[in-house]
């Protein structure tokens, strides 16, 4: 009797890892880890970069499009994120609480326990262990350079893109803390989703320095149209 239910449990056991293979093969074959798609026969890898490519620059250009548009009245960018079902926020606690929970002004990704309930408790007005995706800010008039990097965050998030889960972001706030015991303790699943995280914030910063790049070049030739001299196309 005992050998019997020893092999079933065996057999069950091996039921289980290999369901677990087969969820973490999906998810790398899908494409959905760090924008790549990864194709794996025989032991060999094939990685596939060049539709996420396109699909990136296409998306960038739609967010410089809404951000030259809103970002010099926060009031009506602030209104087109909660258009797109995002919850917004705007309270003086947001400066003393949030550096309290290690999180900052801004996008805030949906949290889960503790640190959930005390941002539903003092900003949603609510008791929960569970909250949306938020925009929480002391006030509406943030610096533009930090409006721009949150934006371009909070519209990757909502285009469903590697790197903003929020165990994984928790582990990239974290990311020079931690110690050679903790990353081999990692999975490869969650190396690869850290690697996403790290790849969505080298992104939002490039695309911040040539936002602002862009708008100096702007600036500059429209106070040589206003003095009459000639810019180059």
């Amino acid at each position: 009797m005992r050998k019997n239910i020893f092999y079933y449990f065996k057999l069950f056991k091996k039921v289980v890892q290999k369901k677990q293979r087969n969820a973490t093969n999906q998810k790398l074959l899908s494409g959905n880890c760090a924008g790549k798609k990864i194709c794996s026969v025989s032991g060999a890898t094939l990685t596939i970069n060049n539709s996420y490519h396109d699909k990136k620059c296409a998306n960038e250009e739609k967010i410089e499009n809404i951000l030259k548009k809103y970002l010099k009245n926060p009031t009506e960018l602030f209104n087109y994120i909660k258009g797109a079902g995002t919850v917004v926020v705007k309270s003086p606690l947001a400066s003393k609480i949030l550096p309290f929970l290690k999180e900052e002004e801004g996008f805030i990704l949906p949290k889960r326990g503790l640190k959930a309930f005390i941002i539903n408790l003092l900003f949603n007005k609510k008791l929960s262990f569970k909250t949306p995706e938020m925009f929480i800010v002391s006030s509406f008039n943030v610096n533009e350079y930090v409006m721009v990097y949150q934006f371009y965050n909070w519209y990757c998030y909502k285009m469903k893109l590697s790197g903003f889960e929020d165990s994984t972001q928790e582990k990239f706030k974290n990311i020079f803390e931690l110690t050679d015991n903790d990353i081999k303790e990692l999975s490869f699943e969650e190396i690869l989703e850290l690697k996403g995280a790290v790849k969505r914030d080298i992104e939002a910063i490039d695309f911040v320095k040539n936002f602002v790049q862009k708008q100096s070049i702007s600036k500059k030739n429209l106070e040589k149209i206003k003095l009459g001299k000639a810019v180059k196309v």
